[in-house]
């Protein structure tokens, strides 16, 4: 397993160039890059944040969803023809950062609304979707959200029977915040899981880095080993999470010992 950082720890504190020049300082061993806006998703952009990355591998790209996955759904087809050309430019740009998975949220609403999961809609989207990032040599990565339609182990697993080859993003805080254990998730996604954000929380639910709550790293790195789980683990914190540089990276040194451990 790799410890990574994503740009997403700095969003609205730094822009997504100069955020990525901050992951070379954590020493990791991999980044997610978080593409906020539409003017980031091009070509060029990616090639100017790559070369800020100064050697630290990008493995995943993460789009701010929000702003066109819903519109996959939507009933003009324009709309779903621009949410799909949109989709192809991230994805443009995420090859030339060198990205094996775009991370998909899928289809959202109000937090803490309930959401129905229409199988069928889902599988003509993701579908095409799947087929866009594999013409670029990428994966989907389909990541469990609370308010998202991706919310508890029982759908992983209907997505994998109908969409075999869709991989999945595990969120171990959203996993939280659905009420459902990030191990639940971690065997229904087992042996389709590519990718890892983390963060942690307390007794009471409130965020906080790793290290600072109650979340048992160890244990969890250990079934991911018994389920030889190989690859990226993020740390993906909310920016108002870090008060300064030592406190992240104490965290990333906190998971690199529970690593360890397991």
């Amino acid at each position: 397993m790799q410890i990574g950082l994503s740009t997403a720890a700095f969003y609205g504190k730094l822009e997504t160039e100069m955020a990525a020049e901050q992951l070379e300082t954590y020493h990791v061993d991999c980044a997610e890059v978080f593409l906020q806006t539409g003017s980031e998703y091009t070509v060029d952009f990616a090639r100017e944040v790559k070369k800020r990355l100064a050697g630290v591998r990008c493995t995943s790209v993460h789009a701010k969803g929000t702003h066109f996955e819903n519109d996959f759904f939507g009933r003009s087809a324009r709309q779903r023809q621009d949410a799909l050309d949109v989709y192809c430019r991230i994805l443009d740009a995420a090859a030339e950062l060198g990205a094996f998975y775009y991370v998909y949220h899928g289809r959202h609403t109000a937090l803490l609304s309930p959401l129905p999961f229409d199988l069928s809609a889902n599988a003509e989207v993701v579908g095409k979707m799947c087929e866009e990032a594999k013409a670029r040599g990428m994966t989907l990565a389909w990541e469990n959200v609370s308010w998202c339609q991706l919310t508890n182990p029982e759908r992983v697993l209907s997505v994998r029977r109908a969409l075999p080859q869709v991989h999945f993003t595990l969120d171990i805080k959203q996993a939280m915040r659905a009420g459902c254990d990030p191990i639940e998730f971690v065997s229904a996604m087992a042996g389709a899981l590519c990718n890892v954000h983390v963060c942690d929380w307390d007794q009471s639910g409130r965020l906080c880095l790793p290290g600072e709550g109650k979340f048992d790293f160890a244990a969890f790195f250990k079934v991911l080993r018994s389920l030889h789980y190989e690859g990226p683990v993020i740390l993906e914190p909310y920016s108002a999470l870090i008060q300064n540089q030592n406190a992240l990276e104490r965290a990333l040194a906190f998971l690199r010992g529970e690593m360890a451990k397991a």
